[in-house]
């Protein structure tokens, strides 16, 4: 996820948290007769209050209010749902001093492959995704509750090794993800 969709999803729980945690403290102070709480309550002048429904600002302000409502929502589902699809890594070679560009979506698929052909694993995806600002090799591996996790540990980093040396030092992560499927206790 990128830092900005982070850090506008915290911003909005933070206020959210924050005006939820205000009423509901609020809201306890009145329970347990705090002077304070009441004090503000009893300063409430209740008909203009009861009033206010039908005030000639109440439909457009609440039409306001869904409107904003709306908008801040969808921007947050374009944020949050916006596909992290990595651009092509720059390789320089010195010998032809020429720039190759490399997609990394078969890279992955590759390490994927290769993990797919282990014994005892079920299913394998791979797919190339920015993982913190970081172009990332992202592989789930559904394996076998037998399998043997070592091998398939020292597979992953052996790939992820070889994947480094032919990128030619360029930063790409390699992020191995393993799912064990649940063990079928047979009676």
């Amino acid at each position: 996820m990128k830092l900005r969709t982070v850090l506008a999803n915290r911003l909005v729980t933070f206020l959210a948290g924050l005006a939820l945690a205000g009423a509901g403290a609020f809201a306890l102070a009145w329970v347990w007769q705090v002077p304070l709480a009441r004090e503000q309550l009893s300063r409430l002048d209740r008909p203009r209050v009861t009033d206010v429904p039908d005030q000639s600002w109440w439909t457009p302000a609440l039409w306001s209010v869904f409107a904003g409502g709306l908008v801040l929502g969808i921007a947050l589902l374009a944020v949050n749902l916006s596909r992290r699809r990595t651009s092509t890594v720059q390789l320089y070679d010195q010998v032809t001093d020429a720039t190759l560009g490399v997609e990394l979506g078969p890279v992955a698929d590759g390490v994927a492959a290769e993990l797919a052909a282990l014994p005892g694993v079920r299913a394998v995806r791979g797919r190339a995704v920015v993982e913190r600002h970081l172009p990332t090799l992202s592989v789930v591996v559904h394996a076998d509750p037998t399998i043997d996790v070592t091998e398939l540990t020292e597979a992953a980093e052996d790939a992820a090794q070889r994947v480094a040396r032919a990128l030619g030092g360029a930063h790409v992560a390699t992020q191995v993800l393993v799912h064990l499927d649940p063990a079928v206790d047979v009676h």
